[in-house]
């Protein structure tokens, strides 16, 4: 993976403004902790460290919840302590230590350098850590201290790219385990349980664009669908749109995310995590957004159109751009066939109507997708609120941090019922 020397991270581990809080922030903290995630996941995850990311991620937090950032020592030379809690691999070489790698996945069969040796015939439930994966335990056992651990809010996962390329339908129950299997050990390197006192929350993002599979797309959405859908685990989405971007270097690194998309999904996150801690502190959301509007459910019109109805997080219209009307990231399946979406049509503030090709199964065995199978939207081609007409971003933010939300992705189909 470009860009893991220590010398490049001289300049991206170091703490920005908006990492910083006056002591009266810190004074008027509303939940206990520091405003830090544990980041793990695989190229994209080091790249939303290298641009910014965890930084804005963390400043937001910080003036969000009204409480101190966090901040941890790296045991590098050079660096008394930087924000965290991430490090890139190749910071730490003897024994490896770090919490994002590279064109890595969390699972595959004959690698023993993943995140998880997978092992044939054997439950993922008792898969032990691969190379990657002690890397990730020696960082949170080694380099973060007793306070470090019990102050991290939680763990953003942002473990998609690999996986979504190489996976099948066939492993979307695999993965699933696979994915609680590296939560609980993570949680166990970090001493605290996935639910009831001292719990550890875990966030992860749609999958990103990425790979020429739509069907490893679904298998990894299939997965995610079924950890989120767990209330023993404590996972939730943070960033439930990621198809509205572009890939780096103007398009021509598709494997990863452009620096500006990954900048704006750590607002988002911020956003999300931050109105989740509240709640889950007994203080309310407030008036924060969190994760988006959502599909809340579909209506056969006719054999033409379905309409989606969308639940508002804080926003109260819809939008969309020249191009988000043209039906794209869009799906139709009659009977599981595919029918293509020519365009779509905002129907007031909370209706969506897609144009596609004529079904001729009975309505209730049409099924509706947004963003099912790593389409690339292209920044600014989702259909979003009206949030930025409407909220302010809150003291200590600044201009940056109002915007609209976008539509969140469908982890899975959604029933269609008939009629309007």
């Amino acid at each position: 993976m470009p860009g893991s020397g220590i010398g490049r991270r001289a300049g991206l581990l170091a703490a920005t403004g908006a990492a910083g809080l006056s002591a009266a922030v810190a004074k008027a903290a509303t939940v206990p902790g520091r405003a830090g995630l544990l980041i793990t996941g695989q190229s994209n995850a080091g790249f939303f460290l290298e641009d910014g990311g965890i930084w804005i991620m963390n400043g937001g937090l910080a003036a969000l919840l009204g409480i101190e950032g966090a901040r941890f020592d790296p045991r590098l030379n050079g660096f008394k302590d930087i924000d965290g809690y991430a490090l890139r691999d190749g910071a730490h070489r003897s024994p490896a230590m770090a919490t994002t790698h590279g064109g890595t996945p969390l699972w595959a069969p004959g690698d023993s350098g993943a995140f998880l040796a997978h092992q044939p015939n054997v439950d993922p439930s008792r898969w032990q850590r691969g190379a990657t994966g002690q890397a990730l335990d020696r960082f949170v056992r080694e380099l973060m201290t007793a306070r470090d651990r019990a102050d991290c809010l939680g763990i953003l996962w942002l473990h998609t790219e690999d996986d979504s390329r190489a996976k099948r339908m066939r492993d979307a129950e695999t993965h699933a385990d696979a994915i609680k299997r590296h939560l609980a050990l993570i949680r166990a390197a970090f001493g605290r349980p996935a639910t009831g006192p001292g719990d550890l929350p875990a966030y992860g993002w749609a999958p990103i664009p990425y790979g020429d599979s739509a069907e490893g797309h679904r298998a990894v959405r299939a997965a995610l669908a079924a950890v989120a859908g767990d209330p023993r685990q404590n996972f939730r989405l943070a960033v439930p749109q990621t198809a509205d971007s572009e890939g780096r270097d103007g398009g021509r690194d598709w494997s990863h995310r452009d620096a500006d998309d990954l900048r704006l999904f750590a607002r988002r996150a911020a956003y999300a995590v931050a109105r989740h801690q509240r709640e889950r502190h007994g203080l309310g959301a407030g008036d924060l957004p969190g994760p988006g509007p959502r599909i809340a459910r579909a209506a056969a019109e006719d054999p033409r159109t379905t309409v989606v109805t969308v639940a508002h997080d804080r926003g109260r219209a819809l939008k969309a751009s020249r191009a988000a009307l043209d039906g794209r990231g869009w799906s139709v399946f009659d009977e599981g066939r595919s029918r293509a979406v020519g365009a779509i049509e905002l129907r007031g503030a909370d209706r969506i109507a897609l144009r596609h090709e004529a079904c001729t199964g009975a309505p209730e065995r049409r099924e509706v997708g947004y963003c099912l199978h790593g389409e690339q939207l292209g920044r600014g081609n989702a259909v979003t609120d009206d949030w930025s007409a409407r909220g302010q971003p809150p003291r200590g933010l600044d201009a940056a941090w109002r915007f609209d939300f976008p539509l969140q992705a469908t982890l899975l189909p959604v029933a269609v019922q008939p009629g309007r």
